[in-house]
C-alpha cells in the first residue's frame, strides 16, 4: 500500500509585500486625486466670485462716475448762465428754473433761467433711473436754497444751489466718498437737516452743528445715522 499524504494545515499564506504596496499606492493616488479635484473646484469657485465682484464694482463705479460727470455739467452750465448775464449771480439761487422736459412749465417763462432748456443752461436732463441694474442713487434733485458752510465766499443770504441724490446703501456711499474725496468714511448728518436737504429740498444750512465733517467740503455722501444715505454737491457756491 502507498503512503497516505496528509493535506497541509495552518493559516493561508499571507500576501506578498509587493501586492500590499500596490494596493496602498492605488489608494494614495485616489486620495490625491480627490484632494486635487477639491482644490480645482475651490479655485474655480473663487475665480467666479472674484469675476462677479469685479463686474459689480465696474457697474457701481460707472454709475458713480456718470453721476459725478452730470454734477460737473450742471455746475458749469449754471456758472455760464451767470457769466453770460442771463441771470444775476446773487439772485440766481432763487430765480433758477428747474422745469424738466415734459413739465407743463417747460415751454413757458424765462427760458434763459431754465437749467434744462436749450437756450438756458442747455443741460440734458438725467435721472438716476436711467442707470442699468441696481441703481447707486434713487433720485437726483437740485436744492436752490441749501448752504454748505465754508464753501463759497459767504454762508448766508444766498444759496449754494446744491445737487442731491439719495444713495441706496452704506457700501455705495463709502465708495462715492472714496472716489470724490479719497476717504471711504461716511459722516453723520443731523437727521432734521438730512431730511430737509435730501427729502424736502427746503432751505437749509449745513453747518458744524448739522454735520461737522461737511463744513468746507463741496461734495460728500452722508448718512442720517438711521440707515438713510445721501450725496450732495454744491453746484454754484456763493
Amino acid at each position: 500500500m502507498g503512503k497516505k499524504v496528509s493535506s497541509p494545515t495552518g493559516p493561508a499564506p499571507r500576501a506578498s509585500a509587493p501586492q500590499k504596496d500596490a494596493r496602498g499606492n492605488i489608494l494614495f493616488m485616489v486620495l490625491i486625486g480627490i484632494f486635487l479635484f477639491g482644490l480645482l473646484t475651490l479655485a474655480i469657485s473663487d475665480y467666479s466670485k472674484d469675476q462677479s465682484d469685479v463686474v459689480s464694482r465696474q457697474t457701481e463705479d460707472d454709475q458713480i462716475n456718470r453721476m459725478i460727470t452730470h454734477v460737473a455739467t450742471l455746475g458749469q452750465a449754471i456758472g455760464e448762465m451767470a457769466i453770460s448775464g442771463a441771470a444775476q449771480p446773487d439772485t440766481l439761487y432763487s430765480t433758477l428754473d428747474l422745469s424738466k422736459p415734459g413739465d407743463a412749465t417747460f415751454e413757458s417763462g424765462n427760458h434763459a433761467l431754465e437749467i434744462y432748456y436749450p437756450t438756458g443752461g442747455g443741460v440734458a436732463y438725467q435721472s438716476a433711473s436711467s442707470n442699468s441694474g441696481t441703481p447707486v442713487a434713487s433720485g437726483y434733485a437740485i436744492d436752490r436754497g441749501a448752504i454748505i458752510v465754508g464753501v463759497g465766499p459767504t454762508d448766508s443770504g444766498t444759496g449754494d444751489i446744491v445737487f442731491t441724490a439719495n444713495v441706496q446703501n452704506a457700501t455705495y456711499c463709502a465708495r462715492i466718498n472714496q472716489i470724490v474725496n479719497g476717504s471711504s468714511a461716511v459722516p453723520t448728518m443731523n437727521a432734521a437737516t438730512f431730511t430737509s436737504l435730501f427729502t424736502n429740498g427746503t432751505t437749509v444750512t449745513v453747518d458744524a452743528t448739522a454735520c461737522a465733517s461737511c463744513v468746507n467740503i463741496k461734495q460728500m455722501c452722508v448718512t442720517n445715522g438711521s440707515g438713510a444715505y445721501g450725496f450732495y454737491s454744491a453746484l454754484y457756491p456763493q
